[in-house]
């Protein structure tokens, strides 16, 4: 792939996910959905046996642990975090792309 196209493609990617991490609706949104499956795994989990039935030899499942409470959002100060460690990456890649093109 050429290299500009290359660097192109990460600049394209770097700020769609900053402006989808920065989207408070995408990201309520997204705290909903993963907050609607957690719910529906523990309420899988609920109803999968934990005893076993009459006259099996099977000892006794023991008692699992709640489910946990959902996740919370990133904050803005962590977007920023990270969007300032991909630059750093990719000023790194530009300047190892630079130095074998030297090399």
């Amino acid at each position: 792939m050429d290299e500009t196209l290359a660097k192109d493609f990460v600049a394209v990617w770097q700020s769609e996910l900053t402006a989808m991490a920065a989207d408070r609706e995408l990201r309520e949104c997204w705290a909903a959905t993963l907050a609607l499956w957690a719910q529906a795994a523990g309420a899988a989990a609920a109803l999968m046996p934990h005893e076993p039935p009459p006259g099996s030899s099977r000892p006794a499942q023991p008692a699992r642990p709640a489910p946990a409470a959902a996740a919370s959002g990133p904050g803005l100060d962590e977007v920023e975090r990270l969007s300032r460690r991909v630059a750093e990456l990719e000023q790194r890649l530009a300047q190892l792309l630079d130095r074998r093109d030297a090399g």
